[in-house]
């Protein structure tokens, strides 16, 4: 079912009004289907939406008399998955958004609980819900550093079996939200230039300041991609080095037994005749040889370090 907020209220989106009751500037939250209903919307506008339901992109379009643009908004939860997707309307007494989930009323929630809607205009209104978008994601990204942090020290300790899939879990979010915050820079800027006047100069020029926000968010991911890059390179480190122990290992054994294997091939050879073979301490000398040349190895693979 629509709901509708008339700007012209005290705290206007704390509660919807009635449809009967309601004057213009108006914030619309309708379905697809209820969108496609409207007549006062033009066939130009109503097309080119329904075009970007089927995408999951961040994208605005200015018109001469309205601005539309759609949102694809990745879940923290699980940046890597399938975003929350949404479009909206934008003209001078009216902003909608067409969503058929539930972000679109989350984030107006938001935006009513901190207040930041100042201005009774469609314009403010969705700068404000843009702004509350992203307003908390470097506590986001803060959360997420902390976590790769803690990776980093299981890996140096090893207290812990540390996956790759894990470490590129974070590349992957970090990679994924990068883009998107371009693409939220991307659509404020080009509102910000206002070429179809739609909206004030004043009112334009406050969706700069998204657009830094949504360029230092940017870069914090690609800080965070690069992170997880080291992170995956000390893993690799750390398997290497393991598999160079085992080797090492591998080769300590097959030296330390090569007196023994010398022994077993000397007296394994089918010969009728072999010198020292009938003296009777022949046995107890080769032993010992072995076990004497075993010992100095040994001591020599701990001056080493090798053991």
């Amino acid at each position: 079912m629509a709901v509708i907020y008339d700007l012209n209220r005290p705290n206007p989106l704390n509660v919807p009004c009635a449809p009967d009751a309601c004057k213009p500037p108006l914030v619309q939250i309708l379905t697809s289907d209820e969108f496609s209903q409207l007549d006062s919307i033009s066939q130009e506008a109503r097309t080119e939406l329904a075009a970007l339901e089927l995408s999951e992109a961040n994208f605005v379009e200015l018109y001469p008399a309205f601005v539309i643009g759609s949102f694809s908004v990745p879940d923290k939860a699980d940046p890597t998955g399938d975003p929350e997707t949404l479009s909206f309307y934008l003209e001078a007494d009216h902003l909608i958004f067409i969503d058929d989930g539930t972000i679109a009323q989350n984030t107006l929630n938001k935006v009513a609980a901190t207040g930041i809607l100042t201005k009774p205009t469609t314009s403010h209104a969705l700068y404000a819900f843009m702004k509350t978008l992203i307003a908390d994601d470097f506590t986001w990204f803060s959360a997420m550093e902390d976590a790769m942090e803690a990776l980093e020290d299981a890996m140096i300790t090893r207290q812990a079996d540390i996956s790759s899939q894990t470490i590129m879990s974070y590349r992957r979010a970090a990679m994924r939200m990068g883009s998107y915050y371009q693409q939220i820079g991307v659509m404020a800027d080009l509102i910000a230039d206002n070429e179809n006047k739609v909206m004030s100069r004043e009112e334009a020029r406050t969706f700069g300041h998204i657009v830094s926000h949504a360029n230092h968010l940017a870069d914090r991911a690609s800080m965070l991609r690069e992170y997880s890059l080291q992170l995956y390179e000390l893993h690799q480190t750390q398997i290497d080095l393991k598999q160079n122990s085992t080797m090492q290992i591998l080769t300590i054994v097959t030296v330390m037994f090569a007196p023994l294997t010398l022994v077993t091939g000397w007296f394994g050879m089918n010969l009728a005749v072999l010198p020292g073979l009938d003296w009777p301490y022949m046995a107890f000398t080769i032993i010992g040889l072995a076990a004497i040349m075993i010992v100095v190895m040994v001591i020599f693979f701990k001056k080493k370090k090798w053991l």
